[in-house]
């Protein structure tokens, strides 16, 4: 099988094919934007009809001399790019025709330093939506009635990989404890008060007013449930959960100095807040990196609130609807989750925080790195006093890979003293899926 350049005979076929696919999903002449696309393709690149194109790119698969798939795809004069579309013969589905198309896509996004790539894909097109979901796409939105009366599109996205999340901190969720309330404040004040009136010293000692009555159920208590992402002593996120009636649960703040904290909050705390209730939403003014996020996550948006909190400034309303059981979410860096989803580090080790504790052979972890992910399965849960126990007896190649004979201080250089004597908890793994 092979890839090439679309060239202008290619278009009897090309036409063909995108009728037969396009048809049950979109209106429109499909053989005429077989021939525009083709044409220009073939005729290097440049669209003239294109207000915001910079160029129409197009590849075809062959096989046995037959063409298989098509991929067409449109660069933005704003460093985004657009496939439209990714087309493989129904009988050459799952034979590997997809990936070597996108390769295409990726290798110019590398060369041309595109930082977006998007599609969109009839909800009705559940083949195509699983493919795209399954390479990293990001579902955004879903526009009504888009393309035809009878369907609905789902708008999806993609990060170019070489822009990526900065180098991974080994970041913490935990419980707000009294050391951490003037990091906290400051936090809040800074990272709030430009967007919100009324965040100041007195709203931030009723949030804290409010974590001291966390023990009740009741919802017109307002307790506050409060969070801090921390890189060893340093908060970089917090999240205040209030839980209300009817059982939805308001995160108010949910903020953050850096992206990575602001996505262990966000990845993490469906799981410690599912048993207070069914849906999670908060008020905010993300950033575009944060909407992302979010997004990545199954967050949807629901309002938008024009001078809400502030005059002149647009709040979001964001919520998602968490699952019966929520699955545990554990974000790993980069060396670490290639080699879990490798099988050559079986073993994770961890100190014993509560969400650890929780941990249960049989459960499935959500594994996160970035914007990658992967599911493991837990198959068993060792537990020791300390790191000099647990290498007496586990192997450290299983768990420090790339550098077994320092595997004990890179344990000490991840995990301070104090946070080593929670206990250290080995978490055997066995690979489900490696991209969830």
């Amino acid at each position: 099988m092979k890839v090439r350049r679309v060239e202008g005979d290619d278009l009897p076929v090309v036409a063909e094919m995108m009728h037969q696919a396009l048809e049950p999903f979109y209106g429109g002449d499909h053989r005429a934007h077989a021939k525009h696309i083709v044409e220009t393709s073939a005729n290097g690149s440049s669209d003239a009809k294109g207000h915001f194109s910079a160029a129409q790119v197009m590849y075809v698969a062959e096989d046995s001399g037959q063409i298989v798939g098509i991929l067409n795809f449109v660069v933005k004069h704003q460093g985004t790019l657009k496939i439209s579309p990714l087309i493989v013969r129904e009988d050459m589905r799952g034979k590997g025709v997809g990936p070597l198309l996108l390769a295409e896509v990726y290798r110019y996004v590398r060369e041309h330093n595109i930082r977006q790539i998007y599609c969109t894909v009839s909800a009705k097109n559940q083949s195509a939506m699983g493919y795209f979901l399954s390479q990293g796409f990001v579902p955004a939105g879903i526009a009504e009635r888009h393309y035809r009366p009878d369907a609905d599109e789902v708008m999806l996205y993609r990060i170019a990989d070489h822009i990526g999340f900065p180098d991974e901190q080994a970041i913490s969720v935990l419980p707000l404890a009294d050391e951490d309330k003037e990091q906290v404040r400051a936090l809040v004040i800074r990272r709030l008060a430009p967007h919100f009136d009324g965040v100041n010293d007195s709203w931030v000692e009723s949030l804290f007013a409010g974590y001291a009555r966390k023990g009740s159920r009741d919802p017109n208590e307002k307790c506050k449930l409060i969070w801090v992402a921390k890189a060893g002593d340093t908060v970089l996120g917090v999240a205040a959960a209030t839980p209300k009636k009817g059982e939805p649960i308001k995160l108010m703040p949910l903020v953050s100095e850096d992206i990575q904290a602001f996505s262990a909050l966000v990845a993490e705390l469906p799981g410690f807040l599912r048993p207070y209730g069914h849906k999670l939403y908060t008020h905010a003014v993300p950033t575009s990196m944060e909407v992302e996020v979010l997004q990545h996550h199954g967050w949807r948006i629901e309002a938008m609130m024009p001078d809400a909190y502030k005059h002149t400034i647009v709040t979001q309303q964001w919520g998602i609807v968490l699952q019966e059981k929520v699955m545990k979410t554990m974000r790993v860096k980069r060396q670490y989750f290639d080699a879990i989803l490798a099988g050559t580090k079986p073993l994770e080790v961890r100190v014993g925080y509560s969400s650890i504790k929780s941990i249960r052979k049989g459960d499935q972890i959500r594994l996160e790195c970035g914007r990658d992910a992967g599911i493991v399965q837990v198959d068993d849960v060792r537990i020791y006093p300390n790191f000099a126990a647990m290498l007496q007896k586990e192997n450290a190649g299983h768990i420090v890979p790339d550098n077994p004979g320092h595997a004990l201080e890179v344990l000490r250089g991840i995990y301070h003293e104090e946070k080593e004597r929670l206990g250290v908890h080995v978490l055997q793994l066995k690979v489900v899926r490696k991209r969830a």
